[in-house]
Formats: C-alpha cells, sequence, structure tokens
C-alpha cells in the first residue's frame, strides 16, 4: 500500500459529515489518474476540511508540501507549473495576481526566479515577459519561450535547462493604466521598421512631419535614437536610446513609431551627422529586482 492509498483510506475510516465519503471517493479516483493531468481539488469536496482530507488535497494539486527536491508539478490561484527536463510548461490564469505567488510556484520546480507585474499594452495582457538573466546565460542549453494558444491568459513553454542555478527574471503583463509607460523589452524591427499609427506610415518621414500627424491625433511625441553598430564576425546589430527632444533635429529620418504608453507614440529616429550615443544605460523595467 502506497502513501497516497494509506492517506485516503484515513479519510475513510475518519468520523466525517456524511458527505466526506464520497468526496474521499472522487478524490480516490483523481488521484489515480492519469498522471499528465493538472490535479484539482473535487468541487463537491466540503469547504471544512479535516486535517488529513487537507494534506491528501494538497497532494492532489500539488502545493504547500515540502518534498526531497524540486516538485514536477506545481499550481496555485495565479499560475500552475509542469517541469520537463529543458523546459517548463506555464499556464497563467490570474496576471493581476501578487508577484509574490508566481515566484513561489517557479521556486517550487526547482529555478531562482523573480517575478514582476508589470504595465503593457493591451495585446500583451497576460503575458510572461522575458526570460532575463541579468548576469548572461551561461549554458548549456537555452532559455526563452514559446507560447501555446488556451483559454486562459498565457499559455506556453519556458526554455530552461534543468538544475539552471543562475537568477532568471520575468514580467507578467498587467493592463496599464491611462498614460502610464509600458514596460517593454521586445527588440525593433529594425529590417522591416513597425508602424504605431493606423493608416500611416512614418518610415522615411522627417521627425517635424511624423510629429505633425501625432498632434493632429491628439497623442504625445517620445523618441528614441536608433544606432546601427559595424558589422563584425557577427554581422550587423543594433540598438536604441531613450532621448529628451533637445537631442533631435526637426529633419532626422523617422524609422518607425512604437506605442510608448496609450496617449504616447515612441519615434525611432535615425541619428544625423555628428549625433553620437548617450554613455549611459537605458533603464530597464526589471533593475529593481537585481540586488
Amino acid at each position: 500500500m502506497n502513501d497516497i492509498d494509506r492517506l485516503v483510506k484515513a479519510i475513510d475510516r475518519a468520523p466525517q459529515p456524511p458527505a466526506q465519503g464520497p468526496a474521499a471517493r472522487e478524490l480516490r479516483a483523481a488521484i489515480m489518474e492519469t498522471p499528465q493531468r493538472r490535479w484539482t481539488v473535487p468541487r463537491r469536496l466540503p469547504v471544512l476540511l479535516s486535517a488529513v482530507t487537507a494534506v491528501a488535497a494538497a497532494i492532489a494539486i500539488g502545493v504547500g508540501l515540502p518534498a526531497h527536491g524540486p516538485a514536477t508539478e506545481y499550481a496555485n490561484a495565479a499560475v500552475s507549473l509542469a517541469r520537463a527536463d529543458d523546459y517548463v510548461n506555464v499556464t497563467i490564469t490570474d496576471p493581476t495576481a501578487d508577484y509574490r505567488q508566481f515566484e513561489e510556484a517557479f521556486r517550487a520546480v526547482g529555478l531562482n526566479v523573480r517575478v514582476k507585474v508589470i504595465p503593457v499594452a493591451p495585446e500583451e495582457v497576460g503575458q510572461l515577459i522575458g526570460p532575463i538573466v541579468p548576469e548572461g546565460f551561461k549554458g548549456p542549453g537555452s532559455v526563452g519561450v514559446t507560447v501555446t494558444p488556451c483559454q486562459s491568459a498565457f499559455c506556453g513553454k519556458v526554455w530552461l535547462p534543468a538544475g539552471l542555478k543562475q537568477l532568471v527574471v520575468f514580467g507578467v503583463g498587467r493592463a496599464a493604466k491611462p498614460g502610464e509607460p509600458y514596460a517593454d523589452d521586445r527588440a525593433y524591427d529594425v529590417m522591416s521598421g513597425e508602424e504605431a499609427i493606423k493608416g500611416y506610415t512614418s518610415r522615411g518621414k522627417t521627425v517635424v512631419d511624423v510629429r505633425a500627424e501625432l498632434r493632429r491625433r491628439g497623442l504625445k511625441t517620445a523618441y528614441r535614437l536608433l544606432w546601427i553598430q559595424e558589422k563584425d564576425s557577427d554581422g550587423a546589430g543594433f540598438f536604441d536610446q531613450i532621448v529628451s527632444a533637445d537631442r533631435i533635429k526637426d529633419d532626422w529620418i523617422v524609422d518607425g513609431t512604437r506605442f510608448r504608453s496609450s496617449d504616447t507614440v515612441d519615434l525611432y529616429v535615425t541619428p544625423g551627422p555628428g549625433a553620437s550615443p548617450l554613455r549611459v544605460r537605458t533603464p530597464q523595467w526589471y533593475d529593481d529586482l537585481i540586488d
């Protein structure tokens, strides 16, 4: 007889209200089903649980119990995780939950994770942002996210090697307040440009022209200088920097646009003659999570 059988037998034998016996049998059936199911507590389980029943329920949903080593599955009100050798299946059910619920789940499956619930554009609400490895991923393996369709706020695979000890940072997207800047770490599409303004092409136009169009639409303007690096052994690269309006010339050329907030659009601008990059690092949304 295994531990689960002994727990369920104890539930059946313990003095319980009349409704407890069927619930225990239903719980036994759930526990004995295929291990690929994400366990949930049976709907008819009484709200007032005995101590033995509470232990059995915790086993059934994979939460709240100490174990010898990381769990392979874990779930709470915010997120559920299922761990494989080199990735973790992630389902976010409540993107507005406290960040500690997300950290609790990732740590339960053996990962050193910090999480921040961050303001994002409407199309990214509920999405998992990252993973970020602040000190630089050292391998072996890879890190990344593959999104899969589902009915929850987010479903996908997070590619992280088993046993990774480096700090990993994630964001969980929440709806930004009106005018609140979006936390965004997506690389700008330097090959084809991006257009945020419906029905309007900014690429190739001057700053003064695009700014006038934004004003006409009741939108504010912000700026990023887009620096293209020289080709090397790894090919050409680029980076962008947030800058103030006094560093931008009216006749410089816009490469593309992206919303910075609900009422402000970033102009990605190609620097003109004499311009040079700032010597300060652009702040990132995860900076305050790094010790």
